[in-house]
């Protein structure tokens, strides 16, 4: 075997191992962006599930979008109806108490419930006409990972629909 054969056997062998390292390199790229989706959406759905079994609105009603005078203090415990969890954000993200769910340091979840016409769920309202629209978006290291959407009306059944937004 010359010097020559040599070499092309070593260019070849060396080749064939950067596209190799490559492909791996780009399936655990790959594997860690779906297991930061399945993460992003059991948060996005615990924390919608959470907001969805609140009443439509407080019995005290004050008109206004968001939560009542004295039922925010700094966690979800005191929320009462869908509204009050207008432009709820917090990271990382936390039980409905309070305490940290463990394990997820770089997650954001945040709310936000606007009016929308009960004929029309895409054209919102100023005011309350019935029904309401919540988007629960989970981000991870600001890179998004769920979005949840949702409308909850003031009938008895509630709940119109839920929509998960997959990638």
């Amino acid at each position: 075997m010359s010097l020559v054969e040599s070499v092309m056997a070593i260019v070849i062998v060396s080749g064939l191992l950067v596209v190799a390292l490559n492909a791996a390199g780009a399936s655990r790229v790959g594997q860690r962006s779906l297991s930061e989706r399945g993460v992003g959406q059991l948060l996005a759905a615990a924390l919608m599930s959470e907001i969805l079994a609140q009443p439509y609105k407080d019995a005290a009603d004050t008109g206004s979008n968001g939560p009542e005078s004295g039922e925010s203090n700094g966690t979800r415990a005191g929320f009462d109806d869908v509204d009050d969890y207008q432009l709820w954000t917090e990271s990382p993200p936390k039980n409905q108490d309070g305490s940290v769910i463990p394990d997820r340091i770089g997650w954001r979840r945040s709310v936000v419930v606007t009016y929308v016409e009960p004929d029309d769920l895409t054209h919102v309202r100023l005011g309350d006409g019935g029904a309401k629209r919540i988007t629960v978006t989970v981000l991870f290291n600001s890179r998004e990972a769920a979005v949840f959407q949702a409308i909850r009306t003031g009938e008895p059944e509630g709940l119109i629909e839920t929509l998960p937004d997959l990638f």
